[in-house]
């Protein structure tokens, strides 16, 4: 039987996570409906950016709370979700299925221009952007689920875990 550490724990918790979140409403048409979800405070403090039903499929906005002004960020044919605000707060970090597949992508909060971040035919999900202006996901691209770290170019791809498979 094999023993199971802290990265294995890590990684199954992340699986679950997004076995859930794929079962969830989000991506089903049943009730209840799914809005406003996956809140994540700007690092100013004055900006929330989250996820919510679109025209077009679930998308990102932001809200300032005190003057209720918002902004729809993404207007694609995907799905977008589980937003991350960069350290400098002028760009957001998010999940989408728009390629028929789950990959990270970037939004620039003032210009709305939108990049792909990561084209691995495996998923890729739970983008949190670090203060030292990287972002770490959990992807199934080695056939477990790990953590990984990227820059926000799309450049220096590091695995930080590495699940042992042996018995």
């Amino acid at each position: 039987m094999k023993k199971m550490g802290v990265i294995g724990v890590v990684a199954v918790i992340a699986l679950l996570g997004f076995m859930g979140i794929r079962s969830c409403s989000l991506f089903q048409e049943s009730e209840p409906e799914l809005t406003n979800w996956e809140p994540d405070l700007s690092p100013d403090g004055k900006t929330i950016a989250f996820a919510s039903p679109g025209e077009k499929g679930f998308q990102i906005y932001v809200r300032q709370p005190y003057s209720g002004e918002e902004t729809q960020l993404t207007s694609n044919e995907g799905n977008n979700w589980a937003p991350s605000w960069s350290p400098q707060g002028d760009q957001i970090v998010f999940c989408s299925d728009l390629d028929k597949n789950v990959d990270l992508y970037i939004v620039n909060v003032d210009t709305l221009q939108t990049v792909r971040l990561t084209t691995h035919e495996d998923d890729d999900v739970n983008p949190m952007w670090t203060t030292e202006n990287t972002i770490l996901f959990n992807s199934n691209r080695s056939g477990v689920w790990e953590i990984y770290e990227i820059s926000p170019y799309g450049d220096s791809l590091i695995k930080v875990t590495e699940t042992s498979t042996e018995e």
